[in-house]
């Protein structure tokens, strides 16, 4: 797959990287059980500068290849990763009950719910329950950018309403790079996966990365990265370690990029923060993480997150063979 070529070294990046299951028991402990709600709506809008893309005065990049770079990651069969994928989030939304702390079960899905999709205030869309996987609500609307989207939910009794997320387009994937390099905490050598892309001129993005290998959501420590624009706005971004761990000969890496909200990068802090605590016998039952949900039958919040923004994927290969030259 073409791909800009590593031009510049890692820019710096403050990016928080971190490990948690994505299928956490959002429970509150004690009273009655109530609805939790994980959403995402999504779809393959790229951001594409309106001119050449200045790359700090250091290298400038046609806007012609840009387009052409996009136009590759807008082939990206995203529905085909969704088939060999074990964990595919995007374009749904997932309902269950939450369970008390202590009760060790997994939380039932919510499978009679009234799920309405709202763009701009007006109602496009009701969503379909997907009966090969309960609790699934299926998104089919196609998003706009810059509109704003939230749910009204029906279930077990009562309502529930999201706050506003503006649906923002994401600065495309151009591809992804294999790099050999040295691993010094074990005096070794490995493969290393590196990202060129770009980061959307003005303050107060956020962005979160997805990590498959071989089809399987890694979903292990320092799988997990988030960053907001704090010292890279509007830089370009070639060779970027964001996985960080060692990759196997041969492996096909997959990697989506999502251009997301304050709101939901705050919130998968917040999940971080939580698993953090649940790790020892003497550590304090975890409170609840709220998100954007609330109950506006009881005016409180619920439990989750709704969220929208555009998504961009690439691929790699790792060589199936090592370098003959040591990286040391």
């Amino acid at each position: 797959m073409n791909k800009i070529s590593s031009i510049l070294s890692v820019l710096a990046l403050s990016f928080i990287s971190y490990g948690c299951q994505e299928e956490i028991e959002l429970d509150i402990p004690g009273g009655e059980p109530e609805l939790a709600v994980e959403g995402y709506m999504t779809d393959l809008d790229f951001y594409i500068p309106d001119g050449d893309l200045d790359c700090s005065g250091i290298v400038t990049i046609p806007k012609f290849f840009i387009e052409q770079a996009a136009a590759l990651a807008g082939t990206f069969p995203v529905d085909s990763a969704e088939e060999v994928s074990d964990f595919f989030p995007f374009n749904k939304v997932t309902l269950t009950s939450t369970a008390e702390y202590f009760a060790n079960v997994t939380p039932p899905p919510v499978t009679d719910a009234v799920v309405k999709l709202f763009e701009n205030g007006t109602l496009v869309e009701t969503l379909i329950h997907d009966g090969s996987n309960p609790g699934t609500y299926l998104i089919t609307h196609d998003p706009v950018v810059d509109a704003e989207y939230h749910l009204e939910i029906e279930a077990m009794g009562k309502f529930y309403e999201t706050e506003r997320e503006i649906y923002r387009a994401v600065p495309p994937l151009l591809g992804l790079t294999t790099i050999y390099g040295p691993n010094f905490l074990q005096d070794s050598c490995a493969y290393y996966m590196g990202i060129d892309t770009y980061e959307k001129p003005g303050a107060g993005d956020h962005y979160r990365w997805l990590f498959y290998i071989n089809g399987k959501y890694q979903s292990g420590p320092f799988d997990i990265a988030l960053s907001n624009d704090v010292g890279i706005d509007g830089l370009c971004l070639f060779g970027l370690d964001i996985y960080g761990n060692e990759l196997e000969l041969g492996d096909t890496i997959t990697v989506f990029q999502m251009m997301t909200s304050e709101g939901y990068y705050d919130f998968n802090v917040a999940l971080r923060s939580r698993t953090g605590q649940v790790g020892s016998p003497f550590d304090a039952p975890p409170s609840p993480i709220t998100g954007n949900i609330t109950n506006t039958t009881d005016n409180r919040k619920a439990v989750g997150f709704f969220a929208a923004g555009g998504i961009t994927a690439n691929f790699v290969v790792v060589p199936d063979t090592i370098p003959a030259e040591s990286c040391l």
